[in-house]
């Protein structure tokens, strides 16, 4: 019996199981299309193993007539993302835990660290 406790305290404080979820925003102000985009990676254990990309796309006033059509355009065209009508425009929503996307490799090894770097010098704001 002590030695399962002593096996779950080295368990315990050396982190295994060890996950940190990053969250990165970016703005682009400077199309007519106004683009805020959110990334929410998890890393366990250095590997990336969850990652969640929104971006919320806002037309100026003489686009939002079309704001249907153009997220029933974007369904057919890419699949994989999750479209959904929001207030003034239309939220795409990428989730991924088995590929890649972004130039990022599900598994790839990184540090929480060393991925805030790459994507803040990308412009992102992390936190």
């Amino acid at each position: 019996m002590r030695r399962i406790f002593l096996l779950l305290m080295v368990f315990f404080l050396t982190g295994c199981g060890n996950s940190q979820k990053l969250v990165c925003t970016s703005s682009d102000d400077s199309d007519e299309i106004k683009k805020n985009s959110t990334l929410e990676i998890k890393v366990n254990e250095d590997r990336v193993v969850d990652m969640k990309f929104t971006v919320d796309m806002i037309f100026p006033d003489e686009y939002r007539s079309n704001i249907n059509s153009m997220a029933e355009s974007v369904r057919q065209s890419k699949p994989y993302m999750d479209v959904y009508i929001i207030n003034s425009g239309i939220r795409l929503v990428t989730k991924d835990d088995k590929d890649n996307f972004i130039g990022i490799k599900m598994n790839q090894k990184i540090t929480y660290g060393e991925l805030k770097e790459v994507l803040e010098l990308q412009g992102y704001s992390c936190k």
